[in-house]
């Protein structure tokens, strides 16, 4: 059993139930460093986080990820599972997220729903093997 299944076996044991009361529930820092990060690491990439945005620009996505080996750079704002407005980017945000786009790099946004739903596995991944 490699390091990422070990990982969502505990995820993997929950009801579908279960998962979708903790995708409602849980903030963006418990996904990025309780799931994000630990995976991300185990697949060897460089993990960057804006620890306080206080002084900094507004809009910089929360996670950037760059594997060294590969070169896959994966740029991913998180938001809280739900619906509405207060549950996507921001004006800000959405304009870092074109701007890293339009430069060719992957971005986009997560939720807790893309951890169960294995998007976020997938595409750390794929990242991480040799092209």
């Amino acid at each position: 059993m490699n390091l990422l299944d070990a990982m969502n076996a505990q995820l993997g044991r929950m009801s579908t139930e279960n998962q979708r009361k903790l995708a409602k529930t849980m903030k963006e820092a418990d996904l990025r460093d309780d799931h994000i990060v630990p995976r991300a690491r185990a697949l060897d990439y460089l993990v960057y986080w804006t620890w306080n945005s206080k002084h900094s620009p507004k809009g910089f996505p929360d996670v950037f990820l760059l594997h060294p080996v590969t070169g896959a750079v994966i740029i991913r704002e998180l938001k809280m599972a739900g619906g509405g407005k207060k549950y996507q980017p921001t004006a800000e945000q959405q304009k870092w997220l074109d701007g890293f786009g339009v430069a060719g790099l992957d971005r986009g946004v997560w939720t807790p729903v893309d951890l169960f739903s294995g998007e976020i596995d997938r595409v750390l991944v794929e990242g991480a093997q040799c092209r």
